[in-house]
């Protein structure tokens, strides 16, 4: 017998499998995903951050296509509470100062590898360059599950604090879900892209 109907009908690595025009990223089921090594070869450190907002903008050529999100620099999360008060004080992330990470695209290039979103991260009042690989796409109805990964230089966002223990580079992986504009889902479409 066939297995169960699986709830995305499409999976791919491409934008032009997107209908062009402006989606929302839905904060309440996308997820930010970091991995950060320790120097010494211990287990790495891995967390969560929320994302705030977040807008994609497909156009008819996917290259002039924009993203932009913020995430909530104070939801900073791991196993460890007495790590995470470190990480969001003035040291590390400096979050009573500085509550948000942004991003804003700068461009969005085909390589033989697949899509990459090159764009500006903003940390604690500095900036320093990133690029994002499109890892996949999933569709159903109106919806889209984007998946994307980049690995950020923390010492040149501006979080230099910790480097004879904590590794340099932060693997982040974003798990997104993007609703079009200015449709608002409804409750029901609200509680199944929320997983409910």
């Amino acid at each position: 017998m066939p297995g169960p109907r699986q709830p995305w009908a499409m999976t791919t690595t491409t934008l032009t499998s997107i209908r062009t025009g402006t989606y929302a990223i839905y904060p309440a089921r996308s997820v930010c995903r970091f991995t950060v090594p320790h120097v010494f070869g211990l287990k790495p450190v891995t967390g969560t951050m929320a994302l705030v907002t977040g807008t994609l903008s497909v156009a008819s050529d996917p290259e002039r296509s924009i993203a932009s999100a913020e995430f909530d620099a104070t939801t900073f999360t791991t196993d460890d509470p007495r790590r995470d008060r470190d990480i969001r004080g003035r040291r590390f992330l400096d979050t009573a100062n500085h509550p948000e990470i942004g991003f804003r695209s700068t461009g969005v290039h085909r390589t033989a590898e697949g899509w990459r979103l090159t764009g500006v991260l903003t940390v604690r009042g500095g900036f320093c360059e990133v690029a994002l690989k499109l890892v996949s796409v999933l569709a159903d109805c109106d919806c889209y599950r984007l998946t994307a990964s980049c690995v950020v230089d923390r010492v040149a966002a501006g979080v230099a604090a910790g480097r004879p223990l904590i590794g340099r580079h932060v693997r982040i992986d974003l798990d997104l879900y993007a609703v079009p504009v200015p449709s608002i889902p409804s409750a029901t479409h609200a509680a199944r892209i929320a997983g409910t």
